[in-house]
């Protein structure tokens, strides 16, 4: 009997490059340009917008690059990496600081 996911094995669809953020896990596992986002808002000194992250990339100031950019920072953020408190605002991802903060007495 056949399985009605007989050659699916073969394709490669969805592949995760992303990986969803876990303790003890680096940026280092991150493809480089995702990576250098993630430095770039954590040398940041507040939050960022992907207009300004976009030179420091070494990416030409273009909507379509600036776009691009957005949606690389929308989903580190889905995956754990950073936090968009406000919109358009990226920041570090604040349960990773929050751990070692202690509560205030």
């Amino acid at each position: 009997m056949a399985s009605a996911y007989a050659g699916a094995e073969r394709q490669v669809i969805g592949v995760l490059s992303v990986p969803n953020w876990q303790s003890g896990m680096g940026a280092e596992v991150l493809p480089v340009v995702y990576r250098d986002i993630v430095e770039v808002v954590a040398d940041a000194p507040g939050p960022v917008r992907a207009k300004q992250i976009v030179p420091r990339i070494g990416l030409p100031a273009e909507t379509g690059k600036i776009e691009g950019t957005r949606a690389k920072l929308k989903r580190l953020v889905e995956r754990g990496w950073l936090d968009e408190n406000a919109p358009g605002l990226f920041t570090p991802a604040g349960r990773r600081t929050t751990a070692s903060s202690s509560s205030r007495d």
